[in-house]
């Protein structure tokens, strides 16, 4: 499979829309089923801006200050005079969070806070509503159908194998990092979708008598976690003896690191190789520096990465994908594995368009090959805070203005490069650490 039977795959899904089984909500689904023009988006994003001054004095202010109106936005590029808000104005540590919030934290509307994996050990907190969830769900939804090359109705019966904890426990990690209430971490709705689409096995466990026994000794719980690598094997070595016509697809995700370890250092100490043509691997999360919430370890080479799931898994490189997103948006970008660069390309969905700034004077940026920071804009699954415009300092490349240069999926496409700086902190990831 190539990067235009990749294409392909998106076209379909495209044509074939989502169903009400796998998004009930009748709104939320007609967005996500939904192409836009860049007329249309114009359109959706003075709405929601008019919308945003009306509800939050903050940006009512922000706008004032920058002299902004919405009626001098007549074209798409003039989205880049639109005021954003920089990601860092959501930080515990900036106390914004709820100067930010549309909707009353006590209304009936409110669902929870979601909170960031803290790589920097300052978490952002997002407020979000009972639709905004449902939004950030369904674009994860449609990212996957779109990237991953499993048939929709084959989600049902993959053998689907996570390397992270289940999601209640990681929703019970957000507590150490925040007193704020109601919370949850950013990535447990990420995870909750596989439990939407498939009946995935969560491959990180607690040891209750090995918890015991490590506090005792150590006063710790380092040690009380383990991944059962024997039934990762166990499952795969099943589905390989049946005939291929009844095997089942193969999908391996959650945390990088503990799958790279799973290949590099399981499988490779116990000589096993698979022939998993059919298989997929899609991470997502960053990691790749070797810097990921709690963790330090040796940086992660993408390409050796995607030649260690050729080797190791028997993964099609064209089934190697990795998913983009941060607390602070809603949106979620899908990718695709580039051979010319050496890495993962991300595409922009048609829910939201991006900008690229200057990192000196945060002007836009439209040439091919620049690099900037990132601002992503959506009108969608931003009811209950200011985040239609969000300003990131994650430094992007441009590799395609309105469509992928390699696999022609429309909209902007993008190489991501990483936070400018690779700071210290507490994240999601502290389980991995206990393993």
């Amino acid at each position: 499979m190539n990067s235009n039977i990749i294409c392909n795959l998106y076209n379909n899904s495209i044509m074939t829309s989502i169903s009400s089984e796998v998004i009930a909500n009748d709104k939320v689904r007609q967005i996500i089923n939904s192409e836009y023009t860049d007329n249309d988006f114009l359109e959706l994003m003075k709405e929601i801006t008019k919308d945003s001054v009306k509800n939050n004095n903050f940006y009512k202010k922000l706008l004032l200050d920058t002299q902004y109106k919405s009626k001098e936005i007549d074209e798409i590029e003039d989205l880049s005079d639109l005021p954003y808000i920089p990601a860092s104005y959501f930080k515990q540590s900036a106390n914004n969070f709820r100067r930010l919030l549309k909707i009353p934290e006590k209304s009936s509307e409110f669902k929870t806070w979601n909170v960031s994996s803290c790589t920097t050990g300052d978490p952002s907190l997002v407020g979000r509503s009972i639709e905004d969830i449902e939004v950030l769900a369904s674009m994860t939804i449609r990212c996957i159908y779109d990237f991953i090359p499993i048939p929709k109705e084959q989600w049902d019966n993959t053998l689907a194998f996570n390397f992270s904890p289940k999601v209640s426990f990681l929703n019970k990690l957000a507590f150490r990092y925040t007193d704020v209430r109601p919370v949850s971490l950013y990535s447990s709705n990420l995870h909750k979708i596989s439990t939407r689409m498939s009946n995935p096995h969560f491959l990180i466990k607690f040891r209750f008598l090995k918890a015991i026994k490590e506090i005792i000794l150590r006063g710790k719980l380092v040690g009380a976690f383990t991944i059962d690598s024997k039934f990762v094997i166990r499952k795969i070595q099943k589905n390989m003896e049946k005939p291929l016509e009844d095997q089942k697809y193969v999908s391996f995700g959650g945390s990088l690191q503990l799958l790279n370890n799973f290949m590099n250092s399981y499988l490779e100490d116990n000589s096993i190789r698979f022939d998993l043509p059919n298989s997929v691997v899609n991470v997502g999360g960053g990691g790749w520096s070797g810097h990921k919430s709690q963790l330090k370890y040796p940086p992660i080479d993408k390409a050796q990465f995607v030649s260690d799931c050729l080797d190791y898994l028997g993964t099609k490189k064209e089934n190697i994908t990795d998913m983009y997103g941060f607390t602070e948006t809603p949106i979620v970008f899908g990718s695709h594995w580039s051979e010319k660069y050496q890495d993962f390309i991300f595409h922009t969905p048609p829910q939201a368009r991006i900008i690229l700034r200057d990192i000196s004077t945060q002007e836009p940026l439209e040439t091919i090959g620049e690099r900037g920071f990132l601002e992503v804009l959506t009108p969608f699954g931003v009811h209950a805070s200011i985040n239609h415009a969000i300003l990131i300092d994650d430094v992007v490349e441009l590799v395609g203005t309105h469509k992928c240069p390699e696999c022609g999926y429309e909209g902007a496409a993008f190489i991501v490069y990483g936070r400018i700086k690779d700071q210290k902190g507490l994240g999601c990831s502290s389980t991995v650490e206990w393993i």
